[in-house]
């Protein structure tokens, strides 16, 4: 069915522009007695009647807001550089008698329509609009001609008048689609006025796969306090989007205020809020998010307008003086991450040297020196001791017997399980988080980055 449809919608691509509408782009018809100009032009009016021909003084009047007013030897009116708004009609009156109206239509050629055609729900009609790029002239009509191509080759020829409106600045008309139609369409927009036409060139959509939301909307970032390297992000559907029927997912984008790289992640469906984790330490961030149907019908919405927010900063305690506040809040957002290649579309290279700014204390300086001090000498003193009971045991056994006591097959390692990291869960445990249970991963946190429970790749039985 793809396939075909496929085929015939190249096959009718291919055809003459003529054969897609209903009949030829062609100028609005005008009345008879009716002068059309374009502006710039020089344009003669003949007032009509027998009593004006010979050499009478004619009176004109402009009937428009302007009221201007000529008077000729003749019955014709010489009008040089006409504009716009010298539209209207022009009344002659011979000897305050009058013999006529002119109707004068000063008008632009149409340009060139650029159509685009698109749904905003699998629930609505699609919409053909264009926006020019000048206010037309009142009298530019636009019309769209279309054609339906179903699955036996039929097709099914259509014309559907477009309105203009003023507050969008654009032309646009609905198309009519049932929900579910995998009809495939084509469709090209006539635009004329008085003075010329002109026609779009062929647009070509498929019910379903045209479908494209509108950007999420009110997108919120803000700090998580005590997290100084996350950022909470939450937004809502678009009000075109109806959400009882059909669900959105999303695509959330972020990168810091003075990168040009974003780093991307797909979020799952039924997500209207997530955390960044690995947001740079007091940087203002951009975050944008863009949407698309559930099953990936359709096409992705435009990026919703940037949004900024910054991590969370630990507020300075000015009493402290030059040594600062001691008491740091422990960082271990980086442990609790699973590996986020399996989520990203693209990530952004960022040094580690950025990420990582957090300075030791003269404090803590001080007490690690010691230890080390400390912990060098016990070496020292156990070395020292065993090399003492090692030769007396020596001394002791070459004299009682020249033999040993035992066999080496007796000498089995007694092996000690140390833990070599605590339980990452039982750490948080300890303070309690009130933040969201999801990550922007859109994977549950785990309790610990290291599988600890199966140990016969540490120790060999």
């Amino acid at each position: 069915m793809l396939a075909v449809g496929c085929a015939l919608l190249a096959a009718l691509l291919a055809a003459p522009a003529v054969a897609l509408v209903l009949g030829s782009c062609r100028a609005l018809e005008v009345a008879n007695d009716t002068v059309t100009s374009l502006p710039g032009a020089t344009v003669t009016l003949i007032c009509p009647g027998k009593e004006a021909e010979g050499d009478v003084t004619i009176q004109w009047v402009y009937s428009g807001s302007q009221h201007r007013q000529w008077t000729t030897k003749g019955n014709t009116l010489l009008l040089r550089a006409v504009q716009l708004d010298d539209t209207g009609n022009y009344l002659c009156f011979l000897d305050n008698h009058l013999l006529g109206t002119v109707p004068l239509l000063v008008d632009v050629p149409p340009e060139e329509p650029k159509l685009s055609c698109f749904r905003k729900n699998p629930l609505v009609s699609a919409t053909c609009e264009w926006h020019p790029s000048n206010t037309p002239s009142p009298t530019t009509k636009a019309v769209l001609f279309g054609k339906k191509i179903n699955k036996t080759n039929m097709k099914n020829d259509f014309q559907l008048p477009c309105q203009y409106s003023q507050k969008l600045k654009s032309f646009s008309c609905q198309v009519e689609i049932l929900e579910g139609d995998k009809i495939y369409h084509v469709v090209s927009l006539c635009v004329s006025n008085s003075v010329g036409s002109k026609s779009s060139a062929n647009v070509a959509f498929q019910s379903l796969n045209m479908v494209k939301p509108d950007p999420p909307m009110n997108l919120v970032v803000s700090a998580i306090p005590g997290k100084p390297r996350w950022l909470k992000v939450s937004w809502q559907d678009p009000e075109s989007w109806d959400s009882s029927f059909y669900m959105l997912e999303f695509e959330l984008r972020y990168r810091p205020v003075w990168s040009k790289s974003f780093t991307v992640w797909l979020l799952p469906v039924v997500q209207h809020e997530c955390i960044i984790r690995d947001a740079l330490r007091g940087v203002e961030h951009v975050v944008q998010l863009r949407g698309r149907e559930e099953f990936g019908t359709g096409q992705w919405s435009e990026w919703s307008p940037e949004v900024t927010g910054t991590p969370w900063i630990e507020p300075q305690n000015t009493s402290a003086g030059i040594l600062g506040n001691p008491t740091q809040v422990p960082d271990e957002d980086d442990g609790n991450e699973e590996d986020p290649s399996r989520y990203s579309v693209k990530a952004t290279s960022i040094p580690a040297s950025a990420q990582e700014s957090s300075s030791v204390s003269l404090p803590t300086s001080l007490v690690a020196g010691a230890s080390l001090v400390f912990g060098l000498l016990l070496c020292v003193f156990i070395v020292v001791k065993l090399k003492k009971t090692w030769k007396s045991q020596a001394e002791k056994e070459s004299k009682t017997s020249s033999s040993p006591p035992y066999t080496l097959g007796q000498l089995k390692p007694n092996f000690v399980l140390v833990p070599l990291l605590t339980s990452a869960g039982s750490h948080n445990r300890s303070r309690p988080d009130n933040t969201v249970s999801h990550s922007c991963l859109g994977v549950r946190d785990p309790q610990s980055p290291f599988d600890t429970s199966n140990r016969d790749y540490l120790f060999s039985r």
